[in-house]
């Protein structure tokens, strides 16, 4: 038996690290162009945008060739995924009427696919794999085909597992048909960059490692929260079974705009007044942009236009865009910062020529602080941090985006639905009613339009107004839909209503009703959410002015509305645009009832469910003075087998393997079979014959864990025999940022406690003592 429990765990972590290999979606080395697609700091053109009344469609055609490349943005070479030999990708440039035709040419030994970000088109051209369209098999080429019926700042990317983080980005620009301003223009993409292979980084968050934290300066050990006077507020969080609270999960080596960390902008002349058009491409971070040269005037969101105002801060959120124009100063070059929300760094573009005008730092996080102001709205109840709303065009966007929005032209449908009040007759929502959302209600009167010597605050969803009224038709009918924001930050497992996407039914809604999505968000981070294929009212103290949006942020604790009338058809992806949040399970399908099926998704649906619940290895080896240490898992979305093994080198040795389930919706509590070995032979007390000790024994077992206060685990188990343990365990107690100490004693009077002090993402120099081996030295590997 015991020899049965060795062989599925190796099967299973070779099974694991197999799959892994399967789910290739980064470039290895061995497959690499060794072409660098880093070009070295430049000056960076704008584009000037002239005047015209009309505009009569073409038929415009790009070829994208995406391959493999050796990047080195921080000192080190890594790989990555470019095209047309660049990062980011080319910008795309239509016009509002043309028809895009652009072929995808697949240069790589694996699958990609690209996404129209925020682009109103088929939904066999929406490019998301196994939902809407085919892969991209290497050395193919797909055709995307579609009419470009709205104008705006919008950006296309990959779909296809983590290719996004490593360089499968680009922006897209569509001018209106009538333009009525004669202004220098610039597109901006910003990104994150990680020098970890972002496969690796998923793996690594899925362990619940502690390296990026240790990075950041983020681990919230004791002894800095006693130091700073945040004791009670650590033991409160850890009471409610809380991890140490961050802004972010990853630690980014760096920060670019257009590829670069730093950007210039010299035609950009003395006094001109220039547009930005902001992309946030990164993977998985917000950004603060600031502007050394005065308040930046926003005048669009997301593509479409909304009533300028002034900003001295603008927070970007994931796969965001926004417009704004700026004043070049007089003298010198101002810098445009964009600063992570973690505040562990930036990066700028500077316009005009000169002594550069360097924009202000931004404090580093306090996050005793901000957990002590998150622990107190955990006690509230009815929180409304901010809202988004969306309303889809079906076939087409009857107002302008860059040029000027003329309304909404909703469609009639006829289709039954679940009856809710009609807008007119409808609850007014707390957004509306008491002029909240995100952030703190600033003063809408007095807009200064383009006059940019107005006076900006920072920014809250709550500035964005639409044009003209964007409330809906109100013979529809209405469909509610409610769904939670939850995730499980121990085991990096984010959902909706607590399931993830292997586990989700499709959200079904039909053609021709209004819906209304409301959101909760029960966990600790923000959540970037997009819906692929609509446009939606995020609905916020604007009411019938509330604007439209294709993605929206959720803030901690939050609640937000979004309305939109369905005119689509098939099925649409609905996410978490936090890149590793979505491959962890936070997504969804919304799906058209009584459409006709898109013959693609009919038979590959369930590859697309697959993507979140991948078999995820890790171990740690302790090598000390007196033993080995071996804690080895293989863990899904709800099952982990655990391996525990010691051995001192007097040649006694024990084993533990655990096959568990997770049964609730928090993940606090598994039951599992067992199977433990040991054979101390040198401890056995003289004399002793009895088979089934804590020195001796093989037998199988069955148990249950559960997470206590303090992250404390518990373990309850009997074996077949009918003996009991209760055991006891913490690891990774913080003591300092890098410092860390584990605990664990037992009915059967074991007990150890260990020390680690962390080098590297890696390795730690460790200690410990245990009540059967006593104390050794040494250090441990961590994979």
């Amino acid at each position: 038996m015991k020899q049965l429990f060795i062989i599925a765990f190796l099967f299973l972590t070779f099974q694991a690290l197999g799959q892994s290999h399967q789910q290739q979606s980064v470039p290895k080395d061995k497959d690499a162009n060794l072409t660098n697609a880093t070009p070295p700091e430049k000056e960076q053109l704008g584009r000037v945008v002239s005047p015209r009344t009309t505009y009569v469609g073409k038929r415009v055609e790009y070829d994208l060739y995406i391959d493999d490349r050796q990047v080195n943005f921080t000192g080190k070479t890594r790989m990555a995924i470019a095209i047309n030999g660049q990062i980011p990708a080319p910008t795309l440039t239509f016009n509002e009427g043309d028809t895009a035709i652009v072929r995808v040419h697949n240069q790589m030994d694996m699958e990609t696919s690209v996404h129209w970000h925020g682009i109103l088109l088929p939904n066999e051209e929406d490019g998301v794999p196994y939902l809407n369209t085919a892969p991209i098999l290497p050395g193919k080429t797909h055709t995307f085909t579609f009419p470009l019926i709205q104008s705006g700042t919008y950006w296309y990317h990959s779909h296809t597992m983590v290719q996004e983080q490593v360089g499968l980005y680009g922006s897209i620009v569509i001018q209106p048909k009538e333009i009525e301003y004669n202004m220098k223009e610039y597109v901006l993409v910003l990104s994150d960059w990680t020098d970890i292979n972002p496969d690796e980084v998923l793996r690594y968050l899925k362990r619940a490692g502690e390296w990026f934290a240790v990075q950041k300066g983020a681990t919230q050990s004791y002894g800095e929260a006693i130091a700073a006077g945040y004791f009670k507020d650590k033991v409160r969080q850890e009471w409610g079974r809380m991890p140490a609270m961050d802004v972010t999960d990853v630690y980014y080596n760096k920060f670019l705009l257009n590829g670069q960390e730093k950007s210039y902008f010299k035609d950009a002349k003395p006094g001109e007044v220039v547009r930005l058009r902001i992309i946030n491409g990164s993977a998985s971070s917000y950004f603060q942009l600031q502007y050394a040269g005065g308040p930046m005037q926003v005048i669009s969101a997301d593509g479409i236009n909304v009533e300028p105002f002034p900003v001295n801060k603008l927070e970007i959120a994931t796969a965001e865009t926004y417009d704004v124009l700026i004043t070049v100063p007089q003298m010198g070059a101002a810098e445009l910062r964009a600063t992570s929300s973690d505040i562990t760094g930036f990066t700028s573009g500077y316009f005009g020529n000169g002594d550069v005008m360097k924009a202000p730092d931004l404090p580093r996080l306090n996050y005793f602080q901000m957990m002590r102001e998150m622990g107190s709205m955990e006690n509230m109840s009815g929180m409304d941090m901010g809202g988004a709303g969306m309303v889809e065009q079906g076939n087409g966007m009857n107002g302008k985006t860059d040029g000027q929005m003329k309304g909404m032209d909703m469609q009639h449908g006829t289709m039954p639905a679940v009856t809710a009040p009609s807008p007119k007759d409808r609850p007014v929502n707390m957004q509306e009613k008491n002029g909240k959302s995100i952030g703190t209600m600033q003063d809408m009167g007095g807009m200064p339009g383009m006059d940019m010597g107005g006076m900006g605050g920072d920014f809250n969803y709550n500035q964005l107004r639409a044009l003209n009224p964007t409330t809906l038709d109100s013979t529809n009918q209405w469909r509610e839909i409610k769904l939670t924001l939850t995730g499980n930050m121990l085991r990096y497992v984010w959902s909706f209503d607590n399931k993830p996407l292997s586990k989700a039914d499709k959200i079904p809604i039909r053609k021709g009703e209004n819906v209304r999505m409301v959101f909760q968000n029960q966990t600790m981070m923000r959540h970037p959410l997009h819906l692929h294929g609509h446009f939606f009212r995020l609905v916020n103290a604007q009411g019938e002015y509330s604007p439209l949006k294709h993605t929206f942020d959720v803030q901690s604790m939050g609640t937000v509305t979004i309305e939109f009338e369905a005119n689509e058809e098939q099925d649409w992806f609905f996410h978490c645009h936090i890149l590793y949040h979505m491959m962890a399970g936070m997504a969804r399908i919304i799906s058209y009832e009584g459409s006709p099926q898109n013959e693609f998704a009919k038979n590959d649906y369930k590859t697309l469910k697959k993507e979140d619940n991948v078999l995820y290895p890790w171990f740690d080896l302790s090598v000390h003075s007196q033993g080995v240490y071996l804690e080895g898992t293989v863990s899904n979305n709800y099952n982990a087998l655990e391996f525990e093994g010691r051995v001192n080198y007097k040649g006694d040795f024990e084993t533990e393997t655990h096959l568990l389930r997770y049964l609730d919706n928090r993940q606090f509590l598994a039951a599992f079979v067992g199977f433990d070995y040991r054979n101390n032979r040198n401890l056995i007390p003289e004399g002793e014959t009895e088979k089934n000790t804590k020195n001796k024994r093989e037998q199988l077992e069955v148990g249950a864990y559960y997470m206590l206060p303090m992250l404390v685990r518990a373990e309850f188990r009997t074996d077949l025999t009918g003996q009991l343990r209760l055991q006891l365990e913490r690891r990774d107690l913080p003591l300092s940022n890098n410092f860390f100490m584990d605990l664990r004693a037992n009915t059967e009077k074991e007990y150890s406690v260990g020390f680690r002090y962390m080098v590297s993402k890696y390795i730690s120099l460790s200690t410990n003592y245990d009540s059967d081996y006593k104390w050794g030295a040494g250090f441990t590997l961590h994979y």
